[in-house]
C-alpha cells in the first residue's frame, strides 16, 4: 500500500501546489528581496520606517484576500488531482482494507479491483463523491493555512522576536518563529478541515472495496442502517485528525523548506523554470509527509471502512485497530 499511497501523494502535491504557483504568482525579484514568510524586517531605524509605511499603505484585508486566493486554487486543483490519481487512490485503499496479515502487491490489488464487475472503470469508484467532498474541504484547509501563516508568524515576530516593543531581548531567531508558524498553521488548517474529510472519505472508501455498487445505493444504505453515525463511524474523526495534522506539518514544513532554500533562489536566475521546481518542491514535500504517515493512513482506512454490525472489531480504538 506505501507504493501507491506514496505515487497518489506525489503527484497529488505537485498538482495542489503549482497550481498555488500559478494562482498566486508574483514577479520574481519582489519575492527574493522579501523574508520568504513572515516578512520581517531588516533591523535598524530606516528599515522601521520603510517597514511601517508600507504597512499603512496596505490593506488589513491581504490575509483574508490571499487566503480566499489559496481556497480557490486549491478547491480547483483537488478537483483535478482526484481526477487524475483515482487508480492509485482505488489501489491504495484495496491494499490497506487488506486484513489478517496479508498484503497485496501493486499489480494484484488492480486485479481484485477489475475482477469486479464494471472492469477497469471500478478503479475510478467513488470519484464523483471524492471530487464534491475534496473541493470544500482541501480549500478550507490551504484558505485557513494561508490565513494562519500570514497572521500568526508576523504576531510572534513583533512580540517575541527582532521587533519586540518592550527593549527586551527576543525569545528565539526569527526563523524559528517562521518555522513554528508553519507547523502551527499547518494543525490549525487541518484540525478545522480534518472534520469535514470524514463522511466523503468513508463513502469514497466504502465504494473503493466494493461493498456498494454505486454511489446513490451506498448513500441510502448507509442512511438506512445507522443514520449520520454511518458517515462517522467510531474513531473515524480522531484517526483523520492524528493522519492528517502530522502529514501536513511534515508536508508544508519540507516544501516550504526547499521552496525557500532552493525554488526561490535558483529561479531568480532561471525565472521561466519555476512551474518545474514548484512541482519537484511539491512531490518531494509529499513523498516525505506520504512516508512518515503511512502507518496512520493505513489504520484509518480500516476504522473509516468498517461498516456499523462490524464497528465491535476494533471498537473506534487506534491502538486495537494498530
Amino acid at each position: 500500500s506505501h507504493i501507491a499511497s506514496k505515487m497518489k501523494t506525489l503527484l497529488l502535491l505537485a498538482i495542489l501546489l503549482l497550481s498555488h504557483s500559478a494562482i498566486n504568482a508574483a514577479p520574481l525579484p519582489v519575492i527574493a528581496r522579501q523574508s520568504l514568510v513572515l516578512n520581517v524586517p531588516r533591523r535598524g531605524k530606516a528599515a522601521a520606517a520603510t517597514t511601517n509605511a508600507s504597512s499603512a499603505t496596505k490593506p488589513a484585508s491581504t490575509a483574508i484576500i490571499e487566503g480566499l486566493k489559496n481556497t480557490l486554487a486549491s478547491g480547483l486543483a483537488a478537483a483535478c488531482s482526484k481526477t487524475l490519481l483515482a487508480p492509485f487512490d482505488t489501489i491504495k485503499t484495496v491494499q490497506q482494507d487488506i486484513k489478517g496479515g496479508t498484503s497485496l502487491k501493486l499489480m494484484e490489488a488492480a486485479r481484485k479491483v477489475m475482477a469486479r464487475p464494471g472492469g477497469m472503470f471500478n478503479l475510478y469508484a467513488g470519484l464523483g463523491v471524492s471530487v464534491l467532498g475534496a473541493m470544500p474541504s482541501v480549500g478550507l484547509y490551504f484558505g485557513v493555512y494561508s490565513y494562519c501563516k500570514r497572521t500568526i508568524g508576523p504576531t510572534f515576530v513583533k512580540r517575541f522576536g527582532s521587533e519586540r516593543e518592550d527593549g527586551k531581548e527576543q525569545f528565539c531567531s526569527d526563523r524559528a518563529w517562521q518555522t513554528f508558524s508553519i507547523a502551527l498553521s499547518a494543525a490549525i488548517g487541518n484540525t478545522v478541515a480534518s472534520f469535514s474529510r470524514v463522511p466523503y472519505e468513508v463513502v469514497k472508501q466504502s465504494l473503493q472495496t466494493g461493498q456498494y455498487p454505486s454511489t446513490a445505493n451506498a448513500l441510502s444504505t448507509m442512511w438506512k442502517q445507522g443514520g449520520m453515525r454511518s458517515f462517522f463511524p467510531l474513531g473515524s474523526v480522531s484517526i483523520q485528525m492524528v493522519r492528517d495534522i502530522p502529514y501536513a506539518v511534515f508536508t508544508l514544513l519540507s516544501y516550504e523548506y526547499i521552496k525557500e532554500n532552493w525554488v526561490l533562489k535558483k529561479s531568480v536566475d532561471d525565472p521561466n523554470n519555476r512551474w518545474l521546481r514548484d512541482m519537484i518542491a511539491g512531490a518531494t514535500a509529499g513523498g516525505i509527509g506520504s512516508y512518515l504517515t503511512n502507518p496512520f493512513d493505513v489504520i484509518k482506512t480500516r476504522l473509516q471502512t468498517t461498516d456499523i454490525a462490524g464497528a465491535a472489531l476494533y471498537g473506534g480504538s487506534i491502538s486495537k485497530c494498530a
